[in-house]
């Protein structure tokens, strides 16, 4: 097919191929059924060659191309969901509508539905009977087999609906469209059926479907039988010598098998045009097409472009999936089956691809947009809110390289943007890959596109709502369940303190040496383990706290020394002693980080008083240091001290000298979090005065407070 005109193919379009609208009207009240079924849809899409391709291209879109080896209908539908298919059926039908289907369109549309379907009830038929492995195959081959004239009708009305109206069929009619188009209807199909990639010969069997027989004897099966369906298709009769000739040199067939089957086909079309109101081969004017139009305009009338889509996205986990479902539908409705989001960043004032499904997505995302500089068209898209396209720019070098990354990795020489945004809300573009072609068919489509993004918008507008909404439902619950921890952790304290109480006197009575002793240190391994656990608890991240709210440093000591109190020092004989300077004012730090410092400083010096010994913290307001103000703690012990080899890699992580249930990071935390705190942590020990360590915070005065210090 060198010599395929590129000026044809250019105007082709899967997903403006009309449909007769009776056909419409039946598949819109067939989806707005409460129980509709796959059965039913696919009943009524098998009538017709139109709608039938948008399922074959819609499931050779990158979202489903693993299944493209699939050539059955009735199978494409179900891997395609039901939501899908609904969302086929009414989108072609708003957009039908929307583009008004010229007369000279129109008033071919019934001829060609009808040749379409008798094609495919004759082709499967004769399937069955030569025992054809894939008769539902065969049936889609002879449904598309008028696939070409469908896309010429689209892509040049006039001129093809004149040469339509010679009413002539076979080879003649290939040798007229050659030489008024440079290209025949049959080459148009099959080119348009091979941009599916399916492992099939339907786009042979619709290439050769006017081939001279002698041509075609030794083809495949599908071929033979498309050539000699197509013939009968357009027949009155099946007395032509020439016919019987074809039927008995292909497949040894006789006229009476061949009456039966063509009787048969027209039997059943017949019965479908009646169910549709369709009256075969009248002239526009002759019957009541504006009553049809009317019908289809009603059905269509409250449709919002993705109306259908709305239902099912209330029920979307993330953006991830909404993100999907745009992607998927710009494909069916517009055929813009390369695209990805661009998603706006109000902190960055950048747009950032994303997408979801190929080995792209690395490479997309790298591809970033200022929003403030406008160099790109993306960014001029975005900022004035309109509908951009790269062909449409006469200026080449307005087109920045991040535009043209984006327009290679999608895989064609330009790219549209449409703005996702409402009045108040900004969210992103949707970047499409176009062809020329397809620019020159979507600038026709301004109006749809503006709904289809107006829509869009709205949906990923609900769909971050909502994820608001969850987002404080949650945040509610956790703070519930914080407070029922926390009076939980202070009802444990009291009975965890007495227990050990009774303990350290009952050891004191039975003495070192008493048989129970070991009992009793088993006793107290375990209570430490619970204060541990309830240690684990407090340490939740984002605490029972709010982590933005003001920490009084004092309290939070206090109340960490508590829990420390009922476990952690009965446990290990240490002394406490607390002297807080009660100046320090509620101060901006945070208190998550401030919690783990002091609990790992106080875990190192108690694990380091293996027999017992006193722990003392100090703090002090209002420390000034190289003209910054700061707060100031102290944690002290007066253990063995710290030897010097570990004191050269003191807050380096290393391995521990303590059990095998340490991991030698502790202090490694602490200094990573003083230094996250912009504060900083010195530390001084030897064997006779302990360990002290020493941090400097910088004492930020929390907001409400300022008036008062």
């Amino acid at each position: 097919m060198s010599d395929i005109s590129i000026d044809v193919l250019s105007g082709l379009d899967f997903a403006g191929l009309p449909t007769p609208p009776a056909i419409l009207i039946e598949l819109i009240d067939t989806c707005n059924s409460s129980d509709v079924s796959f059965a039913r849809l696919s009943e009524i899409i098998q009538k017709d060659a139109g709608i039938s391709s948008k399922v074959i291209t819609a499931a050779n879109s990158p979202a489903y191309r693993q299944w493209n080896e699939i050539n059955d209908i009735n199978r494409l539908l179900v891997v395609l969901g039901l939501q899908t298919v609904k969302t086929i059926a009414v989108t072609g039908a708003v957009q039908q509508f929307f583009a008004q289907v010229a007369q000279p369109v129109e008033r071919c549309l019934d001829e060609i539905w009808y040749y379409s379907l008798s094609c495919a009830h004759i082709v499967k038929s004769l399937a069955e009977l030569t025992a054809y492995h894939a008769p539902d195959e065969a049936y889609l081959a002879g449904l598309l087999h008028r696939l070409g004239q469908l896309a010429l009708l689209q892509s040049h009305p006039e001129e093809y609906a004149e040469i339509f109206d010679k009413k002539i069929n076979g080879q003649a009619l290939s040798t007229y469209e050659k030489e008024r188009l440079n290209v025949t209807s049959c080459e148009v199909g099959a080119y348009l059926i091979d941009n599916w990639k399916i492992r099939s010969f339907i786009s042979d069997a619709v290439l050769y479907q006017h081939e001279p027989i002698e041509t075609i004897l030794d083809s495949s099966h599908l071929v033979k039988l498309v050539n000699l369906a197509s013939h009968l298709t357009t027949t009155e009769t099946i007395e032509d010598s020439s016919l019987l000739e074809r039927a008995d040199l292909l497949f040894g067939l006789n006229q009476s098998v061949l009456d039966g089957i063509f009787n048969k086909s027209r039997s059943k079309v017949k019965k479908a045009a009646e169910g549709l109101g369709i009256r075969l081969f009248q002239p526009t004017d002759q019957r009541d097409g504006s009553m049809i139009r009317k019908a289809l305009g009603e059905r269509v009338k409250g449709i919002a472009l993705l109306g259908m889509q709305g239902n099912q996205s209330n029920s979307l986990s993330d953006l991830q999936d909404t993100y999907r479902l745009i992607q998927r539908d710009i494909g069916v409705l517009f055929g813009l089956q390369e695209s990805c989001l661009l998603v706006y960043d109000k902190a960055t004032e950048t747009l950032q691809a994303v997408r979801q499904s190929d080995s792209n997505s690395e490479l997309l995302s790298a591809i970033t947009f200022s929003i403030e500089s406008g160099n790109s068209l993306a960014a001029r898209a975005f900022n004035k809110n309109r509908i951009s396209a790269s062909y449409s720019q006469s200026d080449p070098s307005k087109i920045s390289v991040a535009d043209r990354q984006l327009s290679r990795i999608l895989g064609e020489e330009g790219l549209i943007y449409l703005p996702l945004r409402s009045r108040d809300d900004k969210f992103g573009l949707i970047a499409a890959a176009v062809s020329p072609g397809k620019w020159q068919q979507i600038k026709q489509q301004g109006d749809l596109l503006k709904l289809f993004t107006h829509e869009a918008s709205n949906t990923l507008i609900q769909q971050l709502s909502r994820q608001s909404t969850e987002q404080a439902r949650v945040l509610e619950e956790r703070n519930v369940f914080h407070l029922e921890a926390r009076k939980i952790i202070h009802e444990a304290n009291n009975p965890l303190g007495i227990i050990n109480n009774y303990l350290h006197i009952l050891g004191m009575k039975l003495g070192d040496k008493h048989p129970v002793r070991e009992e009793l240190n088993i006793i107290k391994e375990e209570i430490e383990r619970v204060g541990k656990i309830i240690l684990r608890m407090r340490d939740i991240p984002g605490d029972l706290e709010e982590q933005g709210a003001a920490v009084d440093v004092n309290a939070l000591i206090s109340d960490l020394f508590k829990l420390f109190g009922a476990s952690l020092f009965p446990t290990h004989d240490i002394q406490v002693s607390l002297n807080l300077d009660p100046n320090i004012p509620p101060l901006d730090t945070n208190r998550g980080h401030l919690k783990q410092i002091l609990t790992n400083l106080v875990k190192n010096s108690v694990e380091a008083m293996q027999d017992g010994g006193t722990l003392r913290v100090t703090t002090r307001d209002k420390v000034h240091l190289d003209r910054t103000t700061y707060f100031e703690i102290v944690v002290q012990d007066n253990g063995p001290g710290i030897a010097d080899s570990i004191m050269q890699h003191l807050f380096m992580p290393v391995t521990s000298t303590k059990d095998s249930t340490h991991s030698g990071l502790g202090l490694a935390i602490v200094k990573n979090l003083v230094d996250e705190l912009s504060g900083s942590i010195s530390c001084t020990s030897s064997p006779d005065s302990g360990t002290r360590f020493q941090l400097f915070l910088p004492r930020l005065i929390h907001v409400d407070s300022k008036a008062e210090n």
